[in-house]
């Protein structure tokens, strides 16, 4: 279940809903800041992670930006079951497509936060900047200071 929404002429969102409806991943093609802002919500299945992170890079290739803010602080529990599937699939296609700078909110879910520790321990051939913080606007302050070149 996709559900697609404009909700201003400089922002296309994006909610992707598992099988009861609920919206686990939401994607915002942010125009104005030049990013992609994708929110992940609940706890997440491998399958969920899959489809949304494929869809992000159709996001990221359709409007052609090349940094992306991951608010990772509604995660509930662990998803390092798809580390393995990141560092091998999603990555070569992230740095194909042109990422240059991923900032990542964090969540306040301790094995949320172990889950993207070992993402970050292994996901070693990127050609992206990556960088986590505690506030989402610490996160839009450093994306903003990189696409300025500082």
């Amino acid at each position: 279940m996709n559900n697609l929404q404009v909700i201003s002429p400089n922002s296309t969102l994006i909610e992707l809903k598992n099988t009861g409806g609920y919206v686990y991943l939401s994607i915002e093609a942010d125009k104005k800041n030049d990013w992609l802002y994708y929110k992940w919500r609940g706890f997440l299945l491998i399958e969920e992670l899959k489809t949304g992170y494929n869809k992000i890079l159709e996001i990221l290739e359709q409007e052609k930006v090349t940094n992306a803010l991951a608010d990772h602080s509604n995660i509930v529990g662990p998803w390092n079951e798809a580390n393995e599937w990141l560092v091998a699939e999603w990555t070569p296609k992230a740095n194909k497509l042109g990422l240059k700078n991923l900032a990542i909110n964090t969540a306040g879910d301790l094995f949320s936060n172990i889950s993207l520790e070992l993402f970050l321990i292994n996901n070693k051939n990127t050609n992206y900047a990556t960088q986590v913080f505690d506030t989402l606007e610490d996160a839009k302050n450093w994306l903003k200071k990189m696409q300025n070149g500082k």
